[in-house]
């Protein structure tokens, strides 16, 4: 039987669908897993999300499913944080910046990295694609003298350990005060020249 004319359009709305309730529910729990770590409820970010308990399932298998694709989607943000002032001397301090604000602000990288096993396939392509995210820019930053001349672009996954210490508080003002110290500490060990002064 041929397919009729609207078959494609319903075809075409179901899968526009699936992709805005994973969305939401990416969306809702990293606000929960921010709020209360990454052990938190599954059933608070169903309920967050505004989606059914076996929708959240359809989408994500497990916490690990669910917190795997929060770490796919920290990471694409960051390649496209890093690939979008080229040759820029500030992109290594801008895109730690921009990490510090992402991690304490809407996601707990720190803890997604913690939730794997860390001699897995699945970790270890994360973290290549997290150094390589930061590899042009420390070449630009060396090239300009605007970071330590010694500076890896391993060091990166140093830095966020240090910014990511910051979610250890709870309380949203302490946290950012932390995480105001984890910036200054980062800046001053990478001695990043820091063109906004912040």
């Amino acid at each position: 039987m041929s397919a009729t004319p609207s078959q494609p359009k319903v075809a075409a709305r179901r899968r526009a669908d699936a992709v805005e309730n994973r969305d939401r529910l990416l969306d809702a729990a990293q606000a929960v897993f921010l709020e209360s770590g990454v052990n938190a409820p599954l059933d608070a970010v169903a309920q967050r999300a505004g989606i059914g308990r076996a929708t959240l399932f359809r989408h994500f298998a497990d916490r690990h499913a669910l917190i795997a694709g929060l770490l796919q989607r920290t990471l694409a943000t960051l390649e496209t944080e890093a690939a979008s002032a080229p040759g820029d001397p500030y992109a290594l301090v801008r895109l730690l910046r921009f990490l510090a604000q992402h991690m304490v602000a809407r996601a707990p990288l720190a803890e997604y990295w913690q939730a794997f096993d860390h001699d897995s396939a699945e970790f270890q392509l994360a973290q290549r694609r997290f150094v390589a995210a930061f590899a042009q820019p420390v070449a630009w930053a060396r090239a300009a003298g605007t970071c330590r001349a010694d500076f890896q672009a391993e060091d990166a996954l140093l830095l966020a350990a240090l910014l990511g210490g910051a979610l250890y508080a709870r309380d949203p003002e302490r946290r950012r005060q932390l995480a105001a110290r984890a910036w200054q500490l980062a800046v001053e060990a990478g001695r990043l020249r820091d063109p906004d002064g912040t």
